[in-house]
Formats: structure tokens, C-alpha cells, sequence
């Protein structure tokens, strides 16, 4: 027993009355590989927006599922096709919203059918794509866009974004130390007993001057 999708919705909720913090797309090959690329894709992005990490990992996770439906409607599933199979490729877009309290994915195919929620059974070992997005999700659904095709979108609820008044500093990435890919120098020692004599002097100095004061 299957069942189809909530009636088709606006291509984002109440979004004429919300602002686009920040948005971001990318199109990949209805291949398996496709899964892989979008979770990057997804991971990164959040990151530079400054994400929690809990909500990037939920992001990361359904946009495996919408990805995997999208591929399986639409492209190739077998993980080595022949080169014949790939003259007739399709492609499949996956695009990131970030408003004030959410994140929105979603994910295009060009299969217009609806998406199915299969009813789960304690043995199924497959099938539980859109049940994962329903219960990990604020709310899901889909539509069907002017070009063809149907985008399948879940929300991802956030934090409130910090208001003007709000001095808090947001999270930072810290940036990574480049790999250094040339020859080793050894270490230079200083050995110059005169500029070591001097330094000690000096702290022996201030050490005197504190004691002084107290």
C-alpha cells in the first residue's frame, strides 16, 4: 500500500512574506554518485552560512533521501552503467534557501509523477526515504515548477536569526593551515651567549622591580 504526497504547495512556503537570508544551487548527473555530490554540496554550504552543525548533519541525511528519489525516478541506479546508458543523461538540481528560522532544500527531477511515502512494515529493508524526510523535517512537500519536472522541498527548522539589537557574534569557520608541500628547513638555533645574558639580566631585572612594589 502506497501513499501519494500532501496536496502540491507554492514552491516555498509563506515565501513572499519571508527573507531570503541567503540561497545557493547546484546540478549533478541523475547518477548514483549524484547522493555523494549533493551531501557535500549541502555540508559545505551550511557551513559557510554558519550552520549548527546538528542542522547541517539533518540537512546532510535528507538531502541523501530527495536525492536518491530524484536519481531513482529519473537517471541511472546501477553503480557501473555502461557508457552506451549515459548518451541519454538526465539531470537532477538540488538548491538551498536560508531564511531567518529555517532552511529549505529542494530537490528537481523531471519525473512530474508525485512523490509515494511506501507504508513501512517491520521487515522492509527499503522505502523509508520520505518517511525520513516527514519525521526529521518541520514540514514537506511538493510542486510542480513552470519547466517541467517536479521539486520535492522539506524545512529544516533553525535558530532564530540574531536580530540588529543583538551584539552576540555569530560562530566563525576558522581557517585552515595550508599543507606545506616543499622541502623541510631545519630549525635554526640561536647560540649567541652575549644576547642570552642580556635577556636574562633583564628578566632577573623586573622580577627585582615586582618584588620592590609588592
Amino acid at each position: 500500500m502506497t501513499a501519494v504526497a500532501e496536496r502540491p504547495a507554492k514552491a516555498m512556503p509563506e515565501r513572499a512574506s519571508r527573507q531570503i537570508r541567503a540561497a545557493d544551487r547546484m546540478t549533478f548527473a541523475a547518477l548514483l554518485t549524484a547522493v555523494g555530490c549533493a551531501r557535500l554540496f549541502v555540508k559545505y554550504t551550511l557551513q559557510n552560512w554558519r550552520v549548527e552543525r546538528e542542522h547541517i548533519e539533518t540537512a546532510e541525511l535528507l538531502a541523501s533521501e530527495l536525492v536518491t528519489n530524484a536519481v531513482k525516478s529519473t537517471g541511472i541506479i546501477e553503480p557501473h552503467p555502461a557508457y552506451t546508458a549515459l548518451n541519454h543523461l538526465v539531470l537532477v538540481h538540488v538548491r538551498l534557501l536560508l531564511f531567518d528560522n529555517s532552511v529549505v532544500l529542494e530537490a528537481w527531477d523531471a519525473d512530474p509523477n508525485p512523490p509515494v511515502m511506501q507504508e513501512q512494515t517491520l521487515d522492509a529493508e527499503s522505502g523509508r526515504g520520505l518517511l525520513l524526510v516527514a519525521t526529521m523535517s518541520r514540514r514537506w512537500n511538493y510542486y510542480h515548477p513552470k519547466s517541467g519536472g517536479k521539486v520535492v522541498w522539506c524545512e529544516i527548522a533553525l535558530p532564530s536569526w540574531p536580530t540588529e539589537g543583538d551584539t552576540a557574534e555569530l560562530p566563525r569557520v576558522l581557517p585552515r593551515r595550508k599543507r606545506h608541500t616543499g622541502p623541510t628547513q631545519p630549525t635554526q638555533v640561536m647560540n649567541d651567549p652575549e644576547l642570552l645574558r642580556r635577556v636574562i639580566e633583564g628578566l632577573h631585572a623586573l622580577d627585582s622591580d615586582e618584588k620592590r612594589e609588592d
